[in-house]
Formats: C-alpha cells, structure tokens, sequence
C-alpha cells in the first residue's frame, strides 16, 4: 500500500473524473497543460432543466493538499444520484468540477511519499505559488506578506514574476473568462474556514456572510468560521479575488480540516503529507460535500457581484 493511501494516485485521480463525468453525463474537458506538460482536466455536467448558468468547484491548486481533490471528486461523483443536493443543484445550474488545478504539485507530492519541504510540494514545477499569481482587482496592488503573498522566488509564496505568468494560471483564466461563473468554490486545507473573497463594499460583505452561515449550517460535526474583515486584510494574488472583482463571480475558498485537528492527529507529523491531510478523510469529506452544494445553491440566489 502506498503511503499516502487512501488517497489516490495521479493516475487514479485522473480515472475517477472520467468515471465520475460519464455516469452523471457529462464530459471532461481539456482546458489546458501544466509546465510539465500535464493535461488540465476539468467536469462539464449538463443542467437537468433550461439554464444558462454555470457553477464551479476547484480543488488541488497547492500540491499537498490532497484532501481538497479528494472531496472535489466526492461532490462530482455525488453530482449523479438523484437524491442528492449536489443533484438538485444541477435543476439551477451547469456544474463544473475541476479536482487538480496543480497537476504537477500533486505529482512531486505522490513521488515523494509527502516527504519533503514545502517549497518543493506546495508549487507547480516552476517554484510558483498558483494561488498568488492571479491578477490584482483593477486598481488595487498586491501586499507582500510572508505568511501570503510574496515577490522572492526562495518563498514558498511566491506569486511569480508577472499575474498569470504560469500556465496552470493562464489556462484557468482563459476559461473562467470563457465561461463567465455565477459562484464559484475552491477547496484547500487546513486551517477549518470559510475564506471569502476579500470586499470593502458593504452589500457585498453582507452577501458573503451570508454564503459563510448556508455553508456552515450544511455541515455534519465540525464546523468552520469564516476569516474576513472589510479592512484588516490585503490582495495577494489569490484566485476568489480574482474571481469577484475581475470576473464578477462569487468566489470562495474553503479550508478543509482544522489546525486543531491536524495538530491533534500528529502533534509532530511524521510527513509534512500529514499536516495537510487526515488520515480518514471520510467524515470531512461527509460533512463539506452538502456544504459546498448548499454555499452555491445560495449564491445562485444572488445577482453576479458588483465592483467595491
């Protein structure tokens, strides 16, 4: 058995989504390459009754984190039984469901047994933080932050040397411009919150809250915070950002696992794998499907966001 079990393989990971796309009848699309040359992959669900919009969930954007891809393709497979939310949700809405935004991160994680620095794991194949080479809004600047985003090609934060420099990036931003997103849900680990895009627009804010409490409301056991402020924070790159204020689309990341959860697994993890990941993932995965689902039910509720 592979270390990192019960996780999939990249492999595996790659044959789920095409089994998962086929029996809720859709397809899988190919939307682009990662440095090294790895096919960007995403689910295309059909609406089950007329609609023009259009719903998306992300996961695998920082390479470790494999519990994201894992519960990403829960809610896919989810997507084809009739008594599921993740079914109804698809009476409103075209589904989208891409499980690995960073194909090459995932791999180094795989080969390496998660046995290795997070410089190495966390990036693509270039030493870029993915989720920190999105465009700043319009008008605004990025805050270079050593915990968030960062200029120097040694952190583990490093946004790259100009937005959208990656391919991974590009590819993603060509197809969210494409598709034009209602709401969309990007899945990562392991602080155990609800991450909005960062709004000083007072309405907006309210709406965001509101997405936080569906999402909370949704879950099974452990529940999550949310971790926002109208002042007291900054733009670093990431892609909800990029997604509310560039692209008009509600945008959320959530934080799968708590720290105090990671810490009460291994006070010291024997691989770094094992900070980021519980070893059975099933009870969060139980828990953050139907939230994920109820957060973009309710979005879908909303107009498309306006500008701060």
């Amino acid at each position: 058995m592979h270390p990192l079990a019960p996780y999939p393989s990249p492999d595996e990971r790659e044959a789920e989504l095409d089994r998962a796309a086929h029996a809720a009848g859709g397809e899988v699309v190919v939307y682009g390459a990662s440095c090294e040359g790895r096919p960007l992959r995403i689910a295309r669900l059909p609406a089950l009754a007329p609609s023009r919009r259009q719903v998306l969930c992300t996961a695998g954007i920082h390479g470790p984190e494999l519990i994201a891809a894992h519960t990403a393709l829960a809610l896919l497979r989810s997507a084809s039984d009739g008594g599921s939310e993740a079914y109804r949700l698809r009476q409103q809405a075209e589904l989208w469901v891409a499980p690995c935004l960073n194909p090459d991160g995932y791999h180094a994680t795989w080969v390496s047994e998660g046995d290795a620095p997070l410089s190495r794991l966390r990036p693509n194949a270039h030493g870029v933080d993915l989720n920190r080479n999105f465009p700043a809004p319009r008008g605004r600047h990025y805050t270079s932050l050593p915990w968030a985003g960062s200029s120097h090609p040694q952190s583990v934060n490093y946004r790259g040397p100009a937005p959208l420099s990656e391919p991974e990036t590009d590819a993603l931003h060509r197809l969210l411009t494409q598709q034009r997103f209602h709401a969309a849900v990007g899945l990562h680990s392991f602080m155990g919150r609800v991450i909005p895009a960062r709004v000083t627009d007072r309405k907006d804010y309210a709406a965001y809250s509101e997405l936080a409490r569906c999402f909370r409301r949704a879950q099974i056991g452990q529940r999550y915070g949310r971790l926002a402020s109208r002042w007291f924070d900054v733009y670093t790159g990431e892609l909800e950002d990029h997604l509310h204020h560039n692209l008009r689309c509600w945008g959320v990341c959530v934080e799968i696992m708590t720290i105090r959860f990671s810490y009460g697994q291994h006070l010291r993890a024997p691989r770094l794998f094992w900070r980021f990941n519980p070893h059975d993932p099933d009870p969060w995965v139980r828990s953050d499907v139907p939230a994920a689902v109820a957060l973009l039910q309710a979005a879908l509720q909303l107009p498309h966001p306006g500008f701060d």
